[in-house]
């Protein structure tokens, strides 16, 4: 037989870095050259009517082409994203009609068959184990491998890098992350708590280095939230290198070892590998074999036979002659998902001006030419009162306005930090009142907010933006190239308050708003006791002063009070040493905490969460820092020690190097480094302790 296979955009076949579709289409074509066809890899422009015996196409768009222009094919589905979005979508009516079109349509996961009517049929991933292969070697260190992210939220975690990470950083684990860096780079950026030591972060591997990294890793950890591919090519070329392997429920026959997409979880079953590890890696070795792309191929060989014996070069579609041609209007779909995109889809041949204008001035913000089946988005993602005005080739025109009343709107904070979503949950309230909409909020820490904002519909798991009209994410989000994305912060983060963040991207006015908080029962005790918190996320962040905690520790004592460490780190956590004398609290939820701060007399703290919470329940609160200017963080109801007379500030001048711990910018390494919290002393403390203490 002559096949073509299509390629499904311009990319290079063997893929020379990231492609799992051109994968597969190079392994279809080295294994049908085996069993004796004819194979040519084609663009789309350079496919020839009648030349070929099978035509096999993996993208929609073309599909729908080979349709119009009477050409059998058989299509074959990859995309998760149709899956992610839902049925009630017109990429998912695109993706059936091409299905429904196809002398035969194939998806590569059971669960796919159902979502599509029962349309396509089932043919599984392969994988060469010839290129991959185990080699002996005692590593247990970790991997992940993958492209992060989705298309409505490029920095959403779908493959499970925190669960990994941060299992591995419980079980003292080294762990590689693999991936593109045009993806994983801006998830670093957005998750830059998961940038730690123990953590290796490798960008675009090419296909041989990424078959030794395989090959010296332990096992793979793939807690994926979704996959259109059971099993999918990650999983597969781990197995056959000899990788035990840890992943959520898509690997079908292969065996693996089952995980949820919870810390606790993959941390058990790594203990279970790790304990039984020439076991686990010998029934994986065994189960991936199966899996060859000979054997894969030799299916796909067989269904080939049978589509061709309708003879596919001189017979119309059987669906396509059963259905009347019609002449569709174009499908103008607008949505405002994480900033508007625009997408005209249709079989009209149209060509469009878009301008996407700002109605509170009326800028045109970006404006823009192109044809039917195309789309086009301004860069800005933050609130911005859009017009769109669309016009065609003979100067209709249509214009949409963007209306919040009454509508889906999804705030996403993008932030697990306490302090962030303390900061900013009030003002998701305030934009509800505003624009009278239907406000949803993804928060890390919802059980502090339902009761209290009772009129925001809080959201635990978020399975589909599209199931929202409007989706705007919250956050400090950087750029490669001068720091802050201005088209989501449009201000500087580090030039305005924190709570300012969120009003800046919603276009709130700003007022500082204390958060609410569901209520606790005061934690009872036969002593009185005030609250600490020794720890932050850098070094700059604590009371750097080396007596300091420890003669607050000793003078609240004597007066006959406990005092309670909050902080969750252990004694000696970067080097820094807990005062002695303290009862250390571990292992409680933040409601547990909140309990106990409720029933202290006061709390000292640094700039960290901890002080937010705090301030947020009401307790009496000293803030001890000099790392931020004080407009930086809460002004009311606050007492701040600060020493104006040394560097301090840095924070509001320099964007912070999450990645180095001693960030010092300006004295890093000089007797002067940490010297705003240094200079400090605990006799600048006293007198407000004993104001609030009232000793």
């Amino acid at each position: 037989m002559k096949i073509a296979q299509i390629n499904p955009g311009h990319m290079a076949i063997p893929p020379q870095n990231w492609g799992a579709v051109e994968k597969i289409i190079w392994y279809y074509y080295l294994e049908l050259k085996k069993l004796g066809h004819e194979v040519d890899i084609l663009n789309m422009n350079e496919l020839e009517s009648g030349k070929y015996d099978i035509v096999h196409t993996h993208m929609w768009n073309h599909a729908l082409e080979l349709r119009e222009k009477e050409i059998p094919y058989i299509f074959t589905f990859h995309d998760h994203n149709v899956y992610l979005y839902g049925k009630n979508t017109k990429i998912y009516e695109d993706n059936l009609l091409a299905m429904k079109f196809a002398e035969l349509a194939i998806v590569p996961a059971p669960f796919l068959i159902e979502y599509f009517e029962d349309v396509p049929i089932y043919l599984e991933h392969g994988i060469s184990l010839e290129e991959y292969y185990p080699i002996e070697n005692n590593s247990k260190r970790l991997l992940c491998v993958g492209n992060n992210g989705v298309s409505a939220n490029p920095t959403f975690d779908r493959k499970g890098f925190r669960y990994a990470i941060l299992a591995a950083e419980k079980l003292n684990l080294p762990i590689t992350v693999v991936g593109p860096s045009n993806g994983n780079k801006n998830f670093f950026q957005k998750h830059s708590d998961l940038v730690k030591p123990h953590v290796e972060i490798i960008y675009d591997a090419t296909p041989d280095q990424l078959k030794e990294i395989y090959r010296n890793h332990g096992i793979l950890v793939h807690a994926t939230s979704i996959e259109a591919g059971h099993p999918p090519l990650t999983v597969l070329e781990a197995a056959a290198s000899g990788l035990p392997v840890l992943t959520t429920d898509c690997s079908e026959k292969l065996h693996t070892i089952t995980v949820d997409r919870e810390v606790d979880d993959v941390v058990d079953k790594l203990n279970y590998v790790i304990s039984n590890y020439n076991e686990e890696r010998n029934k994986t070795l065994d189960s991936v074999k199966s899996f060859d792309w000979k054997n894969i191929v030799s299916k796909l060989n067989d269904f080939y036979i049978n589509v061709s014996k309708t003879d596919m070069k001189s017979v119309a579609l059987r669906m396509y002659n059963k259905v009347k041609k019609l002449n569709y209007d174009n499908v103008i779909q607008i949505n405002y998902i994480n900033g508007p995109k625009i997408n005209i889809i249709g079989h009209n041949p149209e060509n469009y001006n878009v301008k996407f204008i700002d109605k509170s001035n009326n800028e045109i913000v970006y404006e823009t030419n192109f044809p039917t089946n195309s789309w086009a988005a301004p860069n800005k993602k933050k609130f911005v009162d859009w017009r769109i005005v669309i016009t065609d080739s003979k100067n209709n025109v249509i214009q949409r306005d963007l209306e919040l009343k009454n509508k889906k709107v999804m705030l996403y904070i993008d932030s697990s930090s306490i302090g962030d979503t303390l900061a900013w949950i009030p003002y998701v309230d305030e934009f509800r009142k505003k624009h009278d909409c239907e406000t949803y909020v993804f928060t890390f820490h919802n059980s502090l907010f339902k009761e209290v904002y009772p009129d925001v519909i809080f959201v635990d798991k978020i399975n589909d933006f599209f199931d929202y009209d409007v989706v705007y994410r919250i956050g400090w989000y950087y750029n490669l190239t001068d720091g802050f994305d201005k088209n989501i912060n449009q201000t500087s983060p580090i030039t305005i308050p924190l709570q300012q963040t969120i009003t800046d991207i919603l276009d709130l006015d700003y007022k500082e708003i204390k958060p609410k908080v569901k209520e606790f029962p005061k934690y009872k005790t036969n002593r009185p006791y005030i609250c600490i918190a020794t720890n932050s996320t850098a070094q700059a962040k604590y009371w750097n002063n080396p007596t300091g905690w420890q003669e607050l520790v000793d003078y609240v004592k004597s007066k006959g009070y406990d005092v309670y460490l909050l902080s969750k780190e252990e004694d000696g956590y970067m080097g820094n040493r807990q005062p002695n004398g303290v009862i250390k609290i571990s292992n409680k939820s933040l409601e547990e905490i909140g309990s106990i701060l409720q029933g202290a007399e006061m709390f000292v703290g640094l700039g960290s969460g901890l002080t937010w919470y705090a301030w947020a329940l009401n307790v009496p609160t000293i803030l001890i820092s000099g790392f931020s200017e004080p407009w930086q963080e809460m002004q009311t109801d606050i007492i701040r020690v600060i020493n104006t007379s040394v560097c301090h500030g840095c924070f509001a001048k320099h964007i912070f190097d999450r990645g180095d711990w001693n960030w010092c910018p300006e004295h890093k390494g000089t007797q002067r480094q940490f010297e705003c919290t240094k200079s400090i002393t605990f006799d600048m403390v006293k007198p407000h302790i004993e104001k609030l203490l009232k000793i």
